[in-house]
């Protein structure tokens, strides 16, 4: 048995996300920002809105039988 103790392990990889330490630094009115936007397919950066589902849903029991993967919330960057 590989997993004997049953630990599940995945991971959310998002882009640049909306969060108040980008606002501190001054990111979010920033020429990088435009940049990172203009590169992403859906055109904007992250909201925290756009991660929080799928971190609620990897802590869910909805997940049980995922294991070993990554999540890319990037809108669509690759």
């Amino acid at each position: 048995m590989c997993c004997p103790r049953q630990i599940r392990v995945n991971s959310i990889n998002p882009s640049m996300v909306e969060t108040e330490g980008l606002q501190a630094l001054g990111v979010i009115e920033s020429d990088f920002r435009k940049q990172i936007e203009a590169q992403t397919p859906l055109g904007r950066i992250g909201q925290v809105q756009d991660i929080a589902p799928a971190a609620v849903f990897f802590a869910s029991s909805d997940s049980a039988w995922i294991t070993g993967e990554t999540l890319h919330i990037a809108g669509g960057i690759h």
